[in-house]
């Protein structure tokens, strides 16, 4: 089998309509995939993370992964909705953006509840040996 370079490529028309079954249509969505993923991540992450279940042609794939890098995350960037690095490719949550007014991590939430009923535990028992 001998590969043709250009010979999988469609008319734009077409690749357009691949291209966008791959690709949230709305800035939320596409904004709620990156903060499901583990940032900071590359552009190349984010494309595979869209067209993970699939098995697509690398110029399906080349394609979104051109439209990401040069449209949709320069113009996310500009919005504050994420931080964007077109130099290096880098995808990261925007600061502002981050957790929907959220301030501590789950993480961090758990050992603050075992911490305050550790506290209430001994509180309890000082209470009890004292009466």
């Amino acid at each position: 089998m001998i590969y043709a370079p250009g010979s999988d490529f469609s008319s734009g028309r077409e690749a357009d309509t691949r291209v966008e079954r791959f690709l949230p249509e709305s800035d939320d969505a596409l904004v709620d995939v990156i903060n499901e993923m583990n940032t900071p991540v590359t552009v190349d992450e984010v494309a595979d993370a869209l067209i993970e279940p699939a098995y697509t042609s690398i110029e399906t794939w080349a394609s979104i992964h051109e439209r990401l890098h040069q449209e949709r995350l320069p113009a996310l960037d500009e919005s504050g909705a994420i931080e964007f690095d077109e130099t290096q490719g880098l995808v990261e949550r925007s600061v502002t953006h981050t957790g929907g007014g959220q301030r501590f991590s789950p993480a961090v939430l758990a050992t603050i509840s075992i911490g305050l009923l550790l506290l209430f535990i001994a509180l309890v028992s000082v209470s009890v040996l004292i009466s």
